[in-house]
C-alpha cells in the first residue's frame, strides 16, 4: 500500500485544499458533515500515530547514535594508541579520554586495561543521575579517575574526584581485587572488530551496563554505556506522552531476552564468571572421551534447582552440572518430560547415565549407583494459617506431606507422615486440608509460595532439621567419571558459586523476557517493521512499533493501549469538525486563497533544507509566516542549522588538532627533522595557491572546488609523513657510514691506535734484540705511523659519505681492512641475549688474529617475520633479504651518502606504514582522499617511485604538488645529520635536474619557479646565508630549447 501511494499521483496543498472545499459546497450537509467527520477522523488518527512513531524512531536513533557513537570512539582510541605506543604521559592520555567523553555525553566512561592487569578508568559523572549516586560525588565534581595497579593482594585503587576545570577535589586509596583480564569485556574482546557485551553488572556501580570493547596491542580499550541512560529514553515522559497511560518500551534481542525496557522493575542480573578447563590426568581424558555423551535426567517441576521450562532444562543443578561440562569437557544431553519414578526407571534399564540432583533421602530402590555429593539446600515447611510454625510437626496429631521417597528425618517418630507423588499435589493437599504442613526444600516452597500460593500460607525453616544434602548419581559403569566431576565440584571458585546462588536462590524470578510473545513475533516479520501495528495482546487491542537497532540483532518495541491513540484521535476529531464546519460556511468563497498561507512558507522551507543538505549553513535564513507552527518549524530548523555547523567545526577543529599532534610527535621524535611536518604543508599549499591562479596549460583545469577540497588536501600534507612514527631514530639521524646505535668509527681508531702500538712495540724489540740499526727502525717506525696516519683518515673520510665512492676506494678499503690485530680478551663476554643469539660460530682460541676491518655474520639481523603487504594497498617496493646489515666494510663500501640499502628501506617503509595507518582511519567522505595524497609525495612520473611506483598517468596535480614540497623542504633544510643544508641555487639546480630525470613534474617545477614560490618560501624559513641568487631564466629558456 504505501508502494502505491508513492507512486500514485501527487497534488499541491493549494489544489487539494481548494477541491475539498468545492466539493463541499455541492453537497448537502448531511453528506459534507459525514465526509468531513471520515476524513476528518483519519486525520487525526494519523498525527496522533505520526507523534508516536516519531517518538519511537527518536528513541531507536538514541540508541543507534550510542551504538555507533561507542564503535567510531573505540577504533579511533584504538588507532591513537597504536600509533602513539607508550608516547603519550598519563596526563595527555586524562585529556584524551575526557575530551571524547565531552563529545559523547551518553558514554559512562572510557578505560584500559592491560595483560599486566593494570586498570585506568575515566567516569563521566553528568552520563546519568545514577552514576553519581553511586559514587557519592558531589555537585561540583565532573569526573572520577580510577587507577588500578599492583600484583597478587597487593593491588591498590586510587580513586581521584575532579571537578569541571580538571582539579583534584579528592583522592582515595583502598585495596583492591579486581583484575582487568577476568572482565567479560576484556575477555570477549578483539582485534579486528568492536565487541559488544550483553548487559552485566558493573563491578565499580553494581548498576547493569554494556560494554564496547576492541583490543589493542598490549590492552583492551572499553566504554561503557549504563542502560538506565537508554531506559530514561524510554519512558512515555521521553516520548512526550503523559506517564501513567500504560505505555511501555523495550529494548530485546531475538531471544526475547529484555536489554532496558521503560519499567521500574529494573534488573540488574551478574553475567556467569568466566570458566577455565580443569588440568586432568591422560587416563581421565581417556576415560572422557571414551564416556561420549552422557545422558542426564532432568526434573519437571522441581523449582528452582532441577526443572524443565518449554522443554529447555533449566535451575541451579543444571547450571551446576553445565560448569562441570565446561571444565572437564564431559558431554552431556540432558532427557526430560517424565516424572521423577520415571527417570529412576529409565536410569535402573540403563537409559540414563546420570540422576542430577537427587536428595540424600530418597530411596533409588537397590539401583546400582555411585553417589557424590553435590549441594546441601535447606529443608523448610509451608504451613497453613491455623498452624502457627514448623515447631508443631513434633505434635502426635500433626499431619505432615513429603513427596514420595523424600522422608526428611524428624523430631518425633509419632508424626503422621502423608505421601504424595510429586510437589504440586503436595501443596494442593496443604490447600485442601488434608495436611497442616508441607516438606520440602527452602527455595522451592518459597519460590511456590511466592507465585501461586495465598497470604494464609506461612513459610519457615525447620529448625530442628540440618540441611539435606543432595547427591549426583552416576551410573557404576562410569566409575572413572567420579573422581573427574568430583574435582570439577571441589575446584568451583567462590565466585562461581555466588553466581548460581544468586540467579536460582536470592531472588528469581521469572522477568528477564519479553512480557508480550506478539513482540517477537513482529520482530520475527521485517515488513512490519518501523510501523504502527494494531495487534491483539490478552484480548485486548494495542498499537506496537517495533524497529531493528542493530543490524536485526536487537529491537525497540513501543506497546500502547488503543485507548490512549483513539482518547486523542476522537478529542481532536470532534475539535477539528467543528472548525471545519464554520470555516466551509464563512470561508468558501475564498477557499482556493487559502492554500497560499501554508504553500509559501512551506516551499520555502523545502528550499532553505537543500540549502543544508548541501552544507550550505551561512545561507539558510528563517522563513517569514503567521502559521506559528509553521515558524517554529523554520526556528527549529535555525536551531538545527547553527548546531550542525558547530557540531561540524568541532569535529573538524578535533580532527586538525589531532592530526596536527601526530605530526607534530613526528618532528619531535627525532631533533634532526624537526618542522618538516609543519613547513611541507605550507609550501604545499603556496604552490596550490598558484596552481589554481595559473590560466594556462594543464593548470587551467585546476581548481579546488571548494574548501573542503583544500582542507583535504592540507589534511594530507601534514599526514605524509606520518608513518616516519614508526621509523627507528638511529636510522633516521644516522650521519656517517658506520654509525648504528653510536658512530663505530671510534672502535675503528681504537683498532689503529692498536696497530699503532704494535709498530712501536716491534720497533723496541728489534732495538733489543739488536736485529736492524736504530736509525733503519726508527724510519720504519716512522713510516709505519705515518701510514697508519694516513689509512684511518682515508677510512674516516669514507665514514662520512660526502662524496661518491669510486671503485679504487672501495677496493683499497678492503685492503686495509686485511690487515690483522691480535685480541686477548673474549669477545663473547658481556653480551646481550639477543647478541649472544646472534652468534652461530664457535669462538677462536685466544689469542685471536682479528682483521681490522670485518663484515661478521653477526653483523647481519634477519627480521622477525617475512614482509608481506595486502593487495589492497597497491604497494609494489622491493623488499632487502635482511632487515639490518652492520658490516664495517659493508657499511663503509657505500657508493654514496650514508644509508645502506637496509636502512634505506627502514626509511622508505615509513611510507608503508603511513598507508596502512590511513587507510584504517574511516575518514569522512569529504577526507576520502587523504591516505591516498599523503602516500604518493616518494612516486616519480617515469614509475620508478615508491611505496606504488605509479606512472605519470596515475599522478594527480594535488599529489604532484606534494612531490615538490616534500623534496624542496628536505633539500634545504639545515637540520639533517647526513648532509648540510643546500644553498638555494643549489636547490634549485637539483630539482631542475630531478625534472629532466622525470622525478618531478616539469610543468609544476618551472610554475614554481616562476611564480616566486621558491622565493617566498625561502624568506619565511631559510636563514639570509642561505638564500643565494638563482637565475631561473636558464631553466626556463632551456625548457623551452628542448
Amino acid at each position: 500500500m504505501k508502494s502505491s501511494l508513492r507512486q500514485a499521483r501527487k497534488f499541491s496543498i493549494r489544489f487539494t485544499v481548494g477541491s475539498m472545499f468545492l466539493i463541499a459546497t455541492m453537497m448537502t450537509a448531511l453528506v459534507a458533515i459525514s465526509l468531513q467527520y471520515h476524513f476528518g477522523k483519519a486525520m487525526s488518527q494519523e498525527q496522533v500515530m505520526s507523534k508516536l512513531t516519531l517518538a519511537s524512531a527518536d528513541v531507536s536513533d538514541y540508541v543507534k547514535e550510542i551504538e555507533l557513537s561507542a564503535s567510531n570512539s573505540a577504533r579511533i582510541l584504538k588507532s591513537v594508541a597504536m600509533a602513539t605506543e607508550n608516547k603519550f604521559t598519563q596526563q595527555e592520555i586524562q585529556t584524551l579520554i575526557t575530551e571524547v567523553l565531552e563529545d559523547n555525553p551518553m558514554f559512562y566512561s572510557i578505560y584500559y586495561g592491560k595483560e599486566n592487569e593494570d586498570f585506568y578508568q575515566i567516569i563521566n559523572l553528568n552520563s546519568s543521575p545514577i552514576v553519581r549516586e553511586k559514587m557519592s560525588a558531589t555537585e561540583n565534581e565532573r569526573w572520577v579517575v580510577m587507577d588500578i595497579r599492583g600484583e597478587g593482594i597487593k593491588r591498590t585503587r586510587v580513586t581521584r574526584y575532579y571537578d569541571v576545570n580538571r582539579a583534584v577535589t579528592r583522592t582515595i586509596r583502598e585495596p583492591s581485587r579486581y583484575l582487568p583480564t577476568e572482565r567479560p569485556w576484556y575477555d570477549a574482546a578483539q582485534a579486528d572488530r568492536i565487541t559488544k557485551t550483553e548487559p552485566y553488572l558493573f563491578q565499580h556501580l553494581k548498576i547493569t551496563g554494556q560494554t564496547y570493547s576492541i583490543r589493542s596491542s598490549h590492552s583492551v580499550i572499553g566504554i561503557d554505556i549504563v542502560l538506565s541512560a537508554v531506559a530514561s529514553h524510554m519512558t512515555p515522559e521521553a516520548m512526550g506522552l503523559s506517564e501513567g497511560q500504560g505505555i511501555s518500551a523495550f529494548l530485546f534481542n531475538r531471544k526475547g531476552e529484555i536489554i532496558a525496557e521503560s519499567r521500574q522493575e529494573q534488573r540488574d542480573e551478574q553475567r556467569m564468571p568466566a570458566i577455565s578447563p580443569i588440568a586432568l590426568t591422560a587416563e581421565q581424558k581417556e576415560a572422557i572421551v571414551a564416556a561420549g555423551v552422557l545422558k542426564v535426567s532432568n526434573q519437571l517441576n522441581w523449582m528452582p534447582f532441577d526443572f524443565s521450562q518449554s522443554g529447555e532444562p533449566r535451575g541451579y543443578a543444571v547450571d551446576l552440572l553445565k560448569m562441570i561440562a565446561t571444565m572437564t569437557g564431559l558431554q552431556f544431553e540432558f532427557t526430560n518430560g517424565f516424572s521423577s519414578a520415571e527417570l529412576k526407571q529409565r536410569y535402573h534399564d540403563g537409559e540414563v547415565d546420570i540422576l542430577n540432583a537427587v536428595f540424600a533421602s530418597e530411596s533409588l530402590n537397590g539401583l546400582a549407583s555411585q553417589p557424590l555429593f553435590y549441594f546441601e539446600p535447606a529443608v523448610a515447611t509451608l504451613n497453613r494459617e491455623t498452624n502457627q510454625s514448623g515447631h508443631l510437626i513434633s505434635d502426635a496429631k500433626a499431619r505432615v506431606g513429603m513427596v514420595q521417597g523424600q522422608n526428611f528425618a524428624l523430631q518425633k517418630s509419632s508424626t503422621e507422615i502423608r505421601t504424595y507423588a510429586d510437589l504440586t499435589l503436595a501443596l494442593n493437599g496443604l490447600l485442601q486440608g488434608e495436611v497442616g504442613s508441607v516438606v520440602h526444600s527452602y527455595h522451592s516452597l518459597k519460590q511456590r509460595k511466592e507465585s501461586s500460593l495465598g497470604r494464609t500460607i506461612q513459610l519457615e525453616k525447620m529448625p530442628m532439621a540440618e540441611k539435606v544434602p543432595v547427591f549426583l548419581y552416576l551410573n557404576q559403569t562410569q566409575p572413572a567419571l567420579l573422581e573427574v566431576i568430583n574435582k570439577a565440584l571441589n575446584e568451583l571458585s567462590e565466585a562461581q558459586k555466588a553466581w548460581l546462588a544468586q540467579k536460582w536462590l536470592n531472588h528469581y524470578r521469572d522477568n528477564s523476557f519479553v512480557p508480550y510473545s506478539e513482540l517477537l513475533e513482529l520482530a520475527a516479520q521485517p515488513d512490519l517493521h518501523g510501523e504502527m501495528n494494531v495487534v491483539e495482546i490478552g484480548g485486548t487491542a494495542r498499537y506496537v512499533y517495533l524497529v531493528p537497532v542493530n543490524s536485526n540483532q536487537e529491537f525497540l518495541a513501543v506497546v500502547v493501549p488503543e485507548d490512549v491513540v483513539m482518547g486523542q484521535v476522537m478529542q481532536q476529531l470532534w475539535r477539528s469538525l467543528a472548525i471545519t464546519i464554520a470555516a466551509m460556511v464563512i470561508l468558501l468563497p475564498t477557499s482556493w486563497i487559502f492554500g497560499s498561507p501554508i504553500v509559501r512558507p512551506i516551499s520555502a522551507l523545502i528550499a532553505q533544507t537543500r540549502k543544508i543538505k548541501q552544507r550550505r549553513f551561512d545561507e539558510v535564513v528563517p522563513v517569514e509566516t503567521r502559521i506559528k507552527e509553521v515558524s517554529q518549524l523554520s526556528q527549529a530548523m535555525m536551531d538545527m542549522v547553527a548546531e550542525i555547523k558547530k557540531h561540524q567545526k568541532a569535529q573538524e577543529e578535533f580532527v586538525e588538532a589531532f592530526i596536527q599532534l601526530i605530526a607534530g610527535a613526528i618532528d619531535d621524535k627525532s631533533p634532526y627533522t624537526a618542522g618538516h611536518c609543519n613547513r611541507v604543508p605550507e609550501l604545499g599549499l603556496m604552490l596550490a595557491k598558484v596552481a589554481e591562479e595559473c590560466q594556462e596549460g594543464k593548470f587551467k583545469a585546476f581548481k579546488f572546488k571548494n574548501n573542503a577540497e583544500r582542507r583535504e588536501f592540507r589534511i594530507a600534507a601534514w599526514l605524509h609523513d606520518c608513518g616516519k612514527i614508526t621509523t627507528p631514530e638511529h636510522v633516521v639521524d644516522k650521519g656517517s657510514k658506520l654509525e648504528a646505535n653510536y658512530n663505530r668509527i671510534h672502535e675503528i681508531r681504537t683498532r689503529f691506535e692498536v696497530l699503532w702500538r704494535d709498530a712501536e712495540i716491534e720497533y723496541l724489540n728489534r732495538l733489543i734484540a739488536g736485529s736492524a740499526p736504530k736509525e733503519q727502525a726508527e724510519a720504519q717506525l716512522v713510516q709505519r705511523r705515518e701510514k697508519l696516519q694516513e689509512e684511518f683518515a682515508f677510512i674516516a673520510r669514507c665514514n662520512v659519505g660526502g662524496e661518491f665512492m669510486q671503485q679504487e676506494a672501495i677496493e683499497r678499503i678492503e685492503q686495509i681492512a686485511a690487515q690483522t690485530w691480535l685480541r686477548h680478551f673474549d669477545d663473547r663476554l658481556g653480551l646481550s641475549p639477543l647478541e649472544e643469539s646472534r652468534l652461530t660460530t664457535p669462538s677462536a682460541p685466544l689469542p685471536a688474529i682479528e682483521p681490522l676491518l670485518v663484515d661478521r655474520v653477526d653483523h647481519i639481523i634477519e627480521r622477525d617475520r617475512p614482509m608481506q603487504f595486502d593487495a589492497k594497498y597497491g604497494i609494489n617496493i622491493d623488499v632487502p633479504e635482511h632487515l639490518y646489515n652492520l658490516g664495517e666494510i659493508y657499511n663503509l663500501s657505500i657508493r654514496a651518502g650514508t644509508l645502506t640499502r637496509e636502512d634505506r628501506f627502514k626509511i622508505n617503509e615509513h611510507m608503508i606504514s603511513g598507508i596502512k595507518m590511513l587507510e584504517s582511519l574511516p575518514f569522512p567522505e569529504e577526507l576520502a582522499r587523504v591516505p591516498r595524497y599523503a602516500s604518493t609525495h616518494h612516486e616519480t612520473l617515469k614509475g620508478t617511485g615508491y611505496p606504488r611506483k605509479l606512472s605519470a598517468d596515475q599522478l594527480s596535480i594535488p599529489e604532484r604538488i606534494l612531490v615538490i614540497a616534500d623534496i624542496f623542504e628536505a633539500l634545504t633544510a639545515a637540520d639533517r645529520p647526513y648532509k648540510k643544508a643546500k644553498p638555494l641555487s643549489v636547490a634549485v639546480d637539483i630539482m631542475y635536474k630531478m625534472a629532466l630525470d622525470e622525478h618531478l613534474d616539469m610543468d609544476l617545477f618551472l610554475l614554481f619557479l616562476k611564480s616566486g614560490t621558491y622565493l617566498e618560501y625561502a624568506q619565511m624559513f631559510l636563514p639570509e646565508k642561505q638564500i643565494d641568487s638563482v637565475d631561473i631564466n636558464k631553466y626556463i629558456n632551456a625548457t623551452l630549447a628542448a
